[in-house]
């Protein structure tokens, strides 16, 4: 039995990422309890108050001290992540921090209350080792106990849902060997598929009904009104116009990377100073330009600078909001505001060969030069979960910022050289700024990358889209259309109809 119980720590041991000196204070804890059974077979003891042992005394005492150690050291390795409950050893903590949490060489911990995950198409981390048999654990344990009923919040449950389903994607997205040692096909294909089907048995326990879905909260109008971001963005008929294009979603480039983020609607909406007449009157003259969309001198080629130029003082807004699996196994949008980045053209600058150079130049000062303001909220689970301010928060209230999304693929948190340099990033707001620059660093409509996409497009590039006004709710269809013909939904859709999901379990409340 004591070997039988020593092999199980063992086991889990080996599933978690322990301090230095966990498993020598599990050996002492193991020796201790076995000496504590074995010492009453041999001879003559040495006794102490009557018919007490002293060795077995002694093996009691290795026993309770190393194993005390070991949960001090074990409690003390866990992230301590509270957005579900303030018990952080509660699963849906554990299971969140399993998925979202990085932790440095030096012990610091990133990314818990980040809006997607710290992954990369370079990644190892849940695909091998000890992160993936923890994940594999938690889901596990999550389906055999039924984790879904410890909380009924229907905000909470479709946050986590979320937070799921967009690992899932990540482990059907490309995988690519960035660093050494080298990620192997076989071991990636075998990481995936212990995964994806625990994944998606989670995902669909905790499916909510169409109904708790619309009601789900506006999470942008709370935050609205007490920040920077404009209260009349959605408003009907009011200065924003939502932009649309007839071939498929906007904001193809966000859509389309092979980072995290691929289950939201991404909606991009246009103001012109002259208010919504004037912004639709020139998303018509868009649609007019006949002429070709670049030009070529004797050094370069560079965009065309007769295109219908934005007047000083407009403003673009991308939106990002989250959607959701409901309990009839259908993709559902929601009122859930994930991210939302403004950018405001205080000067715009005339197109020319060496505008066209300099905006490419990469530095901190290539926003100035496009004479560009720079804002971004994100969402924060806590926040949001404690009603402030609607959970979208400045980046500068966030923790530091890592770019996932069109980056070259490569995790810093499995590179070594670059571990110790993490914890002196920029600040979220600043790092953010420059990864933003890349594709919208050139003036005025040259940076609305849903017209002319600056870094994507190149003189082959002969015709731009033909933009035009669009509802939300008809861009949250689109959206969805455009999910559904995705491989990752594909292989995702029979995986939530199969064996231990809730709807097998009618005896249980639906979620």
């Amino acid at each position: 039995m004591v070997t039988f119980l020593g092999f199980a720590a063992f086991v889990w041991l080996w599933s978690v990422a322990l301090a230095r000196g966990s498993y020598g204070l599990a050996v002492l804890a193991w020796y201790g309890t076995g000496r504590l059974f074995l010492e009453p077979l041999h001879g003559e003891p040495s006794i102490v108050f009557g018919r007490v042992r002293i060795d077995r005394v002694v093996a009691a005492l290795l026993a309770l001290c190393a194993g005390g150690a070991l949960a001090l050291v074990a409690a003390a390795s866990l992230p301590a992540v509270r957005l579900y409950d303030n018990n952080p050893a509660h699963l849906w903590n554990r299971l969140h921090a399993s998925l979202f949490v990085r932790v440095t060489a030096d012990g610091r911990e990133y990314g818990a209350d980040r809006v997607d995950p710290l992954l990369w198409v370079g990644s190892r981390y849940l695909l091998q080792g000890p992160s993936h048999v923890q994940a594999i654990t938690l889901l596990n344990e999550f389906i055999e106990t039924h984790g879904e009923q410890l909380l009924r919040d229907p905000l909470k449950r479709g946050i986590l849902q979320r937070d799921l389903w967009t690992v899932f994607d990540w482990l059907e997205g490309s995988h690519a060997p960035y660093q050494q040692p080298q990620l192997i096909p076989e071991v990636v294909r075998k990481g995936v598929e212990d995964l994806r089907q625990p994944l998606a048995t989670v995902i669909a326990r905790l499916a909510l009904t169409p109904e708790e879905i619309r009601t789900l909260p506006d999470n942008y109008a709370a935050t609205a009104r007490p920040n920077a971001l404009p209260p009349d963005l959605f408003q009907p008929d009011g200065p924003w116009v939502s932009v649309g294009r007839p071939d498929g979603p906007i904001a193809r480039h966000h859509l389309r990377d092979d980072g995290p983020g691929k289950n939201s609607v991404f909606l991009v909406l246009i103001r012109l100073p002259g208010g919504r007449d004037a912004t639709l009157k020139y998303l018509d003259a868009l649609r007019s330009f006949s002429g070709p969309l670049w030009m070529h001198d004797a050094n370069q080629d560079y965009p065309n600078p007769n295109l219908p130029q934005f007047p000083v003082g407009t403003q673009v807004a991308l939106v990002r909001r989250a959607l959701l699996i409901d309990s009839t196994g259908r993709i559902a949008p929601t009122r859930l505001t994930e991210q939302v980045q403004l950018r405001t053209h205080r000067a715009i600058s005339a197109m020319t060969a060496q505008e066209f150079a300099d905006a490419q130049r990469i530095d901190e000062n290539m926003f100035a030069r496009a004479g560009q303001d720079f804002e971004e909220f994100s969402l924060s689970r806590a926040a949001l979960f404690g009603e402030r301010a609607g959970g979208l928060l400045p980046l500068a209230a966030l923790d530091r910022f890592f770019l996932t999304f069109s980056s070259h693929g490569v995790d810093f948190f499995d590179m070594r050289s670059g571990q110790s340099s993490l914890a002196t990033q920029d600040d979220p707001a600043h790092a953010a700024k420059l990864g933003c620059k890349d594709c919208h660093g050139a003036p005025g409509v040259y940076s609305f990358n849903s017209y002319v996409p600056f870094r994507l497009a190149g003189p082959g590039f002969t015709q731009a889209p033909r933009l035009s006004e669009i509802s939300l709710v008809d861009a949250e269809q689109v959206a969805v259309a455009w999910k559904q013909q995705r491989v990752d939904w594909g292989r995702l859709q029979p995986l939530l109809r199969g064996p231990l999901k809730l709807r097998d379990h009618p005896g249980q409340r639906q979620p």
